[in-house]
């Protein structure tokens, strides 16, 4: 079959295309065709060698997918040769609290991703994809399905009237944009562009910061509130605009860090331990989510006919365009990778 793995490690130019052995499920194993696979930041990390270590240059790169059920193994019971399915990337983490163990089955970094023509997935990491919801979707949800779900649900605890906030306008927080307004939430969220803030409130967004026009967009957002501030935060931005984060929050907030796009994940913060005291904030580091949470998270997208936007689509073919783009940050929402 053919396989894009992670070269050498030196960023894009060390994608190389080249021909696998086709994978063979074990017992407890599915084996699925793929149809199409998404990308996420992370997936940059792993290329310039910032996200995993001692990876072999056969490793093939990619934590998002979806694929139709071509084979199961002897043990195999409850899915069936035809079905499409998607699975966390933390393929063994299936519920309860996380553990350093996960790491052990990271899909598209400890073992083999969804950017080849087949994928080799536990079965009881299986997740099946509604019918009402699209490949497109499905291909570029697991990874900000579950961590969104972590961050804002099972963290923050967000509830009908609540204000969430989430900074930049990449799959995370769209995802967050649209699963907030289809649980009666109010949203808040940040850009550099006034196009993506336009179209955020075509979504729904009832407030949008430029924080280019505004460098204390914390503040902006309270004055944009009327003194209310955030109650629950997807961070994606980390410790370097920690501050703003803060100032722009609500008494009691809780804040899901689970990005440093603002930086690196080694910078300090930039949030004062009085500002954090003072308003009584909460603040959990997220590593995405479990098999349950995606599976919450994707109840919510099927009962909603949520559409994830998916904002540009490669061929297989032209994988390395797609990682040119996303690293260009030009995106607004998902890019998807056809198998």
């Amino acid at each position: 079959m053919k396989a894009w793995q992670i070269g050498s490690r030196t960023g894009i130019g060390g994608l190389q295309l080249a021909d696998h052995p086709e994978p063979e499920p074990g017992a407890d194993e599915i084996l699925v065709k793929v149809s199409a696979a998404g990308l996420n930041y992370r997936d940059l990390m792993v290329l310039r060698g910032d996200y995993g270590t001692d990876l072999p240059e056969d490793r093939v790169p990619l934590s998002d997918g979806v694929g139709v059920i071509e084979a199961v193994g002897a043990d195999v019971t409850g899915l069936d040769v035809g079905t499409r399915v998607m699975a966390p990337h933390f393929a063994t983490w299936l519920d309860g609290a996380y553990s350093f163990a996960v790491f052990a089955r990271d899909l598209g970094v400890t073992v083999n991703g969804w950017l080849a023509e087949k994928i080799i997935l536990p079965a009881n990491a299986a997740v099946t994809v509604p019918e009402n919801v699209s490949d497109n979707s499905a291909a570029t949800f697991s990874v900000v399905g579950s961590t969104v779900w972590h961050a804002m649900m099972a963290f923050g605890e967000a509830k009908p009237g609540d204000l969430v906030l989430a900074q930049g306008t990449g799959g995370v927080s769209i995802f967050a944009l649209q699963l907030a307004k289809a649980m009666g939430m109010d949203f808040a969220i940040t850009s550099s562009s006034d196009e993506k803030l336009a179209r955020a409130r075509e979504m729904g967004a009832d407030y949008g910061i430029n924080y280019r026009d505004r460098p204390d967009w914390g503040a902006a957002l309270l004055e944009a509130t009327g003194g209310r501030g955030a109650d629950v935060v997807v961070d994606t931005l980390g410790f370097p605009a920690m501050g703003e984060t803060v100032a722009a929050c609500a008494v009691n907030a809780r804040i899901g860090s689970l990005g440093a796009l603002s930086g690196t994940p080694q910078d300090q913060s930039s949030a004062s331990q009085g500002a954090l005291i003072g308003k009584n904030i909460a603040i959990k580091g997220i590593a995405s989510g479990n098999r349950e949470m995606l599976q919450q998270a994707l109840d919510v997208v099927a009962k909603n006919d949520i559409e994830l936007l998916v904002e540009s689509v490669f061929d297989f073919n032209d994988a390395p365009a797609a990682y040119t783009h996303l690293e260009s940050g030009s995106h607004m929402g998902k890019i998807m990778i056809t198998v």
